[in-house]
Formats: C-alpha cells, structure tokens, sequence
C-alpha cells in the first residue's frame, strides 16, 4: 500500500473508533447521572476538570487506532513500497557482452575476466544507490545494444544479468559497435523525466569512429564510461590486439559531456554519481515525520488512558467517603 492509502485507512478506522467512543461515553454519562449521589457524595458533582475526560478519552482511543494502523501499515509494506515506488531517479547499465570481456586481465593484479570486474563495478554502485528512489534499466551491447530490463527495483534481477551471463551468444558474431549501442540506449530512456537519469557504461572500448554519435537526450544528467581490462598490456583474440582503451573512452565522455573512469582496479568514485546518491530530501523527511508523528500520538494517547483512571480516583472528586467515615467514628468514640 502507498502512503496515502495507509493514512486512508488509518483515518477511517480512528473515525469508527472514535464514534464508538462516543457512544460508550453518552452511557457511560447517562449512568453516571442516576448514580451522582453515592459516586460523588452529597453534592453529587465531580471536580470542574472532569469535563475534560470524556473528549479526552475519545481523542486517546482515536489516537491509539490511527497511530497503530500507520505504524503496521509502514512496517507491513517496506519490500512493496520497494516494488511500487515511484522513481525519483534512474539509473541506466549499458554491460559490454563481447567475447573480448571473458579475457583474464581484469582486477588489481590480472586475474579477473573483465566481465567479472565490470560485475563488481556495477555491484558497487548499485550497492550505494537508494533502492526506493532509484530504479535501473540495463542494456547489455555487442554489435549492437538489446534491452534487458526497464525500470527495475530488484537489484538481484540486475545482478543475475552481470553474473558471468553469455549473452553474446545472442548475437551475431562481429565488431563491437559501441557508438551504435549508446545511440540505441539513449532511445530507451527518452522517456524519463529531465535530468533524472545516470547512464553508466561498462566497457573496454578498443577503438571508436570519430562520426555518428548523437548527443544524449534530455532526461540523461551523468554519463560515465567505467573501464575494464589492462589498459596498458593487451591480449591477442581474433587477429587483433585487444585492451582497454582509456584515449579511446575519454575521448567518447568528453563528446557526451560525461566522465572517464579506470575501474580496472578502482570502484567508481561517489563523486561521479552525486545525482544517482543524493537523497531525496522531500519524500524522506515526509516519510520520518510520518512514522514519527506516529510514535508520539501512539505514546501520548495510550499515556492518556493509561493515567486517566488513576487521576478520577484520587483527584475526580473532593468528597472522600472512606476518610468521612473514619472521622464520624472518632465523633461517636468521643461521645
């Protein structure tokens, strides 16, 4: 359930509690009268502050059901608000497939395929980024770019893609066309609102032409080019020497206005990915206050029933039957 539909809810149901409260206080009061006499002694009226209990009792009750059924209700849908958000901002992976990523010379000392390290990489942001604001659409590109998944919460879902995956064996066998593939990826996120999308792309990037590449749209506000792989020790695979070409990726974020990284041995600093961490100052502060107004009605109400019994005993009325009663017998002794 969404917020609105919690407090929905929440409002209807203290509503009911509240006019059942009513009702119990309309007895409680016309009882009350026929038995003012032996309940409040001869003058048969209670203090002047007792007029506060009933309204007081009801408010309380009310209290008690709204700020339980918030509190339930928060803690109930955590994993589906999860599922059901709304995203403030996006997040789109473009995972480099091509047989070359399944070359050992990824990692701090070269023992990791690249695919494995661009699968850290993309663990590492995805591990930083708020799971309820942000969703991910991933993009997996070789000869040319395949939309795997759009606007997904489930970060395990992200992960299985990255996971040592083969999915070039989906494609036809040829050149890694990398211009091709962030053309196609900028028409998959189009749609999104402006400025509320971080395109991260995980490759090596041998070599690149110098035309046909079409500037991002609107909606995409970060572009960083992660690189994998040795950049300066490369590996013979189909008749040509492969490695991570850092000239060829900065060349590409400088004419995207993104970011180079060498995450060969690096994670992706936080700095690059300001926009995709920053909080969402307006819907936590909503949310905290929320759960914490809750709290404190459900504190003060259930505070309020619990001590107002007490203080009609000892302090709801002046006449005091017991103490009357020991007095006379003194008289009549002294007599």
């Amino acid at each position: 359930m969404s917020r609105e539909e919690i407090i929905a809810i929440a409002s209807w149901a203290a509503c009911g509690a509240a006019a059942l409260a009513i009702f119990a206080e309309w007895l409680h009061a016309r009882r009350l009268r026929r038995l003012a006499r032996l309940a409040f002694g001869p003058d048969s009226q209670p203090r002047l502050w007792t007029q506060l209990v009933p309204p007081l009792r009801v408010f309380a009750l009310a209290g008690v059901v709204w700020a339980l059924i918030v509190l339930m209700g928060f803690e109930g849908s955590s994993r589906n608000r999860e599922r059901t958000a709304k995203a403030t901002r996006h997040l789109m992976v473009m995972l480099d497939v091509s047989p070359s990523m399944l070359l050992k010379d990824g990692g701090e000392h070269g023992s990791e395929t690249r695919a494995a390290r661009a699968a850290e990489l993309l663990r590492s942001v995805m591990e930083r980024a708020p799971s309820t604001e942000v969703k991910i659409t991933m993009a997996c590109f070789y000869t040319d770019s395949m939309l795997l998944v759009k606007e997904c919460s489930d970060r395990e879902v992200i992960w299985n893609f990255a996971d040592n995956l083969p999915l070039y064996i989906a494609y036809r066998p040829g050149k890694t066309d990398l211009v091709k593939s962030l053309n196609t990826a900028g028409e998959f996120v189009k749609d999104f609102p402006r400025k509320s999308t971080t395109l991260l792309v995980l490759s090596f990037c041998d070599t690149v032409p110098d035309t046909g590449l079409k500037p991002m749209p609107s909606s995409v506000t970060d572009i960083i080019f992660a690189g994998v792989g040795d950049p300066m020790r490369g590996t013979f695979i189909d008749g040509h020497l492969s490695r991570q070409d850092n000239g060829s990726l900065s060349q590409l974020a400088r004419r995207l206005g993104g970011n180079y990284h060498n995450g060969n041995v690096k994670h992706v600093p936080s700095e690059m990915l300001r926009h995709l961490l920053a909080p969402d100052e307006t819907s936590e502060k909503f949310k905290v206050n929320l759960r914490l107004l809750a709290i404190i009605i459900l504190a003060v109400s259930a505070s309020l029933l619990c001590l107002l019994p007490l203080l009609l005993e000892y302090f709801g009325s002046a006449w005091k039957p017991v103490v009357r009663l020991a007095v006379e017998r003194k008289e009549e002794v002294a007599a």
